[in-house]
């Protein structure tokens, strides 16, 4: 009998440290994303405060499931890559073209991870679309928007702003009016304040009622992941920003951003667009001047069979620049068919020209065409990623902290990371 409850105890005992381990186990792979999350934090707002702490290791499988599920979103031909919340049209498809051509998702480091679960969150949702927040939600968005106008009230009354007093009172009382109105008719007359009903990702209440199941385990899950809510752009900005100053600088390690000063203003590039294109496979797609234009295109029986194929009203066949040539200064058309199977960075044209806008048509289509023409042979101003910086802005109706692009004489107007089988959608719908 001594025997069977040493042999008893001895099993509890190492059924318990089983647990413990894979306790320790989490919670440092725990501390580890939060470690870089308020990295990230710290850096978009120049702040020295952490938002998380060691009890908030219960984000963990969240952590986890939505770097999974980014990896998906990245991978999947069918998913167009537009992130929600930026700026960066440019920046964030040099980061996903990086990461999506890794092989593997355990070949990427924490902080690209991270932006994996961003990735997971912020890429257009189509099944969230129909869906609206319930009242007690937008009742929620509506106080949240009168505590922030009441915060800039008494800035404003400190510096006796007497014009810019008078616009958050009247601000505050048509939104306490709106309230009364939703509360009254019980959420059916939305009469002026219908897009408070409406799902945006970006939003810190509208996330917390994305995760509402999450939040109503208990007390602490609320807390974490309203921490997590409403701070979630400028962790996710702080995440591109340790992710674009470690590809730039050349370095993977975790302890160059652990020591990165909160107070660096900018992340200088200076890259040159036309020698990305050629590097990077990167295709160029033709605005609709472009597309009618003739003198884009040559006087031969394919180009003009190219033409022919985009000016009927039924399936247009679309072609797009590709294979930019630096030393002949020329670049091809290709049709989408022709191109390889797989995920390219596209760039949406938009060549600029001299004349006012409302000079004619055939004026601004021949000063378009000679800049393209400069560009190819790489003469005079051309494009250039110069860096990425912080500022703060008026993001809706607040000011919030954000990452801009500085592009030198752009002729692009738009950046996206796609797969050939969505590029006849992606065209017809954005330029015809």
């Amino acid at each position: 009998m001594v025997r069977k409850k040493s042999h008893k105890r001895s099993h509890k005992r190492s059924h318990k440290t089983k647990r413990q381990k894979r306790s320790v186990k989490n919670h440092n792979e725990a501390r580890k994303y939060i470690e870089i999350m308020n990295i990230a934090y710290k850096q978009i707002t120049s702040s020295w405060h952490d938002i998380f702490d060691k009890d908030d290791y219960i984000l963990l499988s969240y952590i986890k499931q939505g770097i999974k599920k980014g990896w998906r979103v990245l991978k999947d031909k069918n998913i167009i890559k537009e992130i929600k919340c930026n700026s960066l049209c440019m920046t964030m498809s040099i980061l996903n073209s990086t990461f999506g051509n890794r092989k593997r998702l355990d070949q990427l480091n924490p902080v690209q991870e991270l932006y994996l679960l961003f990735i997971s969150y912020l890429i257009d949702d189509k099944k969230l679309k129909p869906k609206e927040v319930t009242l007690k939600h937008a009742l929620r968005k509506i106080d949240h928007r009168i505590m922030l106008k009441e915060k800039q009230l008494l800035e404003y009354e400190k510096k006796k702003d007497n014009r810019n007093i008078k616009k958050c009172n009247k601000y505050i009382e048509r939104q306490e009016s709106l309230k009364k109105q939703l509360i009254e008719s019980d959420g059916v007359n939305k009469e002026g304040i219908g897009y408070v009903f409406k799902l945006d990702v970006c939003d810190g209440v509208d996330c917390q009622y994305l995760h509402e199941y999450k939040m109503e385990k208990g007390k602490k899950w609320n807390e974490t992941y309203s921490k997590f809510c409403l701070n979630i752009t400028e962790i996710f900005k702080g995440i591109v920003w340790l992710n674009m100053f470690m590809i730039f600088n050349k370095t993977g390690s975790l302890k160059v951003i652990k020591g990165m000063s909160p107070y660096m203003e900018k992340i200088d590039l200076n890259m040159d667009i036309r020698e990305a294109i050629y590097r990077q496979d990167i295709i160029l797609i033709p605005d609709s001047y472009i597309y009618e234009s003739n003198l884009f295109y040559k006087d031969t029986t394919l180009d003009r069979a190219r033409k022919t194929a985009l000016m009927g009203t039924g399936n247009k066949k679309y072609w797009v620049y590709h294979n930019l040539n630096l030393e002949r200064g020329t670049i091809d058309k290709r049709g989408i068919n022709t191109l390889e199977n797989k995920h390219y960075v596209a760039a949406m044209i938009n060549i600029p020209y001299e004349s006012e806008w409302r000079s004619p048509k055939e004026v601004k289509e021949k000063e378009m065409w000679e800049n393209f023409q400069k560009f190819l042979k790489g003469k005079g101003k051309l494009p250039s990623l110069k860096k990425v910086y912080k500022t703060i802005r008026k993001i809706g109706e607040n000011e919030r902290y954000d990452l801009q692009e500085d592009i030198e004489n752009s002729i692009t107007l738009h950046w996206i990371y796609i797969h050939k089988s969505r590029l006849e959608y992606f065209i017809d719908d954005q330029v015809s």
